[in-house]
């Protein structure tokens, strides 16, 4: 499963070097990962957490297990999840984490590029 946050920085790149925005992009998917994680990401077991891993460049969050898919979504079908172990935790980390800390993120990215 992929999540993919938009930000629009086209006025920002054309001002910036490719390894400024790379390092921008690799800080924010770090933060983002670890705020998604920690916050938001179910927890039992810690297997679904653990299996995140990050593109090189910064692009992707890919969490990496079977049943990843299922439990971002809330389940397939005609199975689904409503009680989760870890308060707080559940379906869609990626909008609960994104409306809490899209400016920690921007911070992130800012300070990676060094701007």
């Amino acid at each position: 499963m992929m999540v993919t946050i938009n930000i629009d920085l086209k006025d920002v790149y054309s001002t910036m070097s490719e390894d400024s925005i790379l390092a921008g992009r690799r800080a924010l998917s770090n933060q983002a990962l670890a705020d998604m994680n920690e916050n938001f990401v179910p927890m039992r077991g810690g297997w679904l957490r653990n299996s995140a891993i990050l593109a090189l460049d910064g692009s992707e969050i890919i969490w990496n297990t079977p049943y990843a898919s299922a439990q971002y979504y809330g389940g397939t079908g005609e199975v689904t999840f409503s009680r989760y172990t870890t308060p707080g935790t559940g379906p869609h980390w990626d909008l609960k984490a994104k409306a809490m800390f899209m400016s920690d993120w921007v911070d992130a990215y800012t300070k990676g590029a060094g701007l």
